[in-house]
């Protein structure tokens, strides 16, 4: 396994899963839920999470070429789209984020499962990104790359109100800003690279 590889792959799967930025939604989430039921909504979060990204790097190509007739060009320059499209609207209008938050539903296991797990932690943007990781870095790149970022997450589920007590809003809301940026930045790459295919 190569470290720089790894480095790179947790440094881009965590700008797109972005759990430090997401703090506020996480918490909006589950305000009104006792101590205990909030822990059962962030390790359901967490568990979902591992097994959408670890099912969709083990079953994802293959289900692409062999159900969908579509190659990994095609969804690097799907993805990247998408990924811009995340990034400019949270950066700009937030209507994502808010249509996140209007759920009524407050079972602890179906909010983790929805909206925690699946799509703010692992949703399209980072299905897309592990797909990309394991055809760039192999497996155990991939996998070491969600199993060190979940687990920051955990961390950062552990700890959630210590943490928003230390940043506060203004500095959550301004970190998730600046990865949105990178985020942009990791869209247009992927947008370019699958389009490049085409005119070759």
């Amino acid at each position: 396994m190569n470290p720089a590889a790894l480095f790179k792959s947790i440094i881009i799967l965590f700008a797109i899963i972005n759990p430090v930025g997401s703090i506020p939604i996480f918490l909006q989430l589950t305000q009104t839920m006792p101590l205990n039921e909030r822990g059962k909504a962030f390790r359901t979060g967490i568990i979902a999470s591992l097994i959408i990204l670890f099912a969709f790097i083990i079953t994802g190509e293959r289900l692409l070429t062999l159900f969908f007739q579509i190659n990994l060009s095609d969804l690097m320059a799907a993805g990247g789209l998408l990924l811009l499209i995340i990034a400019i609207d949270h950066l700009v209008f937030g209507s994502l984020v808010r249509g996140v938050l209007t759920g009524e539903q407050q079972d602890p296991h179906h909010i983790g499962a929805v909206p925690i797990a699946c799509p703010i932690l692992a949703g399209p943007g980072a299905m897309m990104s592990v797909l990309f990781i394991y055809s760039e870095h192999g497996f155990f790149t991939a996998a070491a790359a969600i199993l060190i970022v979940l687990g920051i997450t955990w961390l950062i589920f552990r700890f959630i109100d210590k943490i928003y007590g230390f940043f506060g809003k203004i500095a959550c809301t301004v970190l998730s800003k600046i990865l949105c940026l990178f985020i942009a930045a990791i869209g247009i790459r992927l947008l370019m690279q699958g389009l490049s295919h085409y005119f070759k």
